[in-house]
């Protein structure tokens, strides 16, 4: 995985499946809300944020950064999509069979 936070612009992300850049993206998305809103607690109180210890963070990558643990988390995603929009693309195939035949 692949994610660049661009100043000014939003963030980018890129996997080998479009499942997985969905979720990391999410994820990401998720992530720097949850960053902003610590900071401005922090600052606020007069306090610092509290910081992750590296090994917490090297586990947590270990176990959900890889491609799979990505695509396999983004099915709930697609799963809400298709129930709100439908099988759009199954249909669309199904029509343009039904045109050939």
């Amino acid at each position: 995985m692949q994610a660049a936070i661009l100043q000014n612009h939003g963030l980018l992300v890129a996997t080998n499946t479009i499942e997985s850049t969905l979720f990391y993206f999410i994820a990401l998305e998720r992530a720097c809300q949850a960053q902003l809103m610590s900071d401005a607690a922090a600052g606020g109180r007069g306090t610092k944020c509290n910081i992750i210890p590296p090994e917490d963070a090297a586990a947590t990558y270990k176990s959900n950064g890889t491609p799979l643990a990505g695509w396999f988390q983004s099915l709930p995603e697609f799963q809400l999509l298709e129930a709100r929009e439908g099988n759009t693309l199954a249909a669309a195939m199904k029509k343009a069979a039904m045109k050939r035949a």
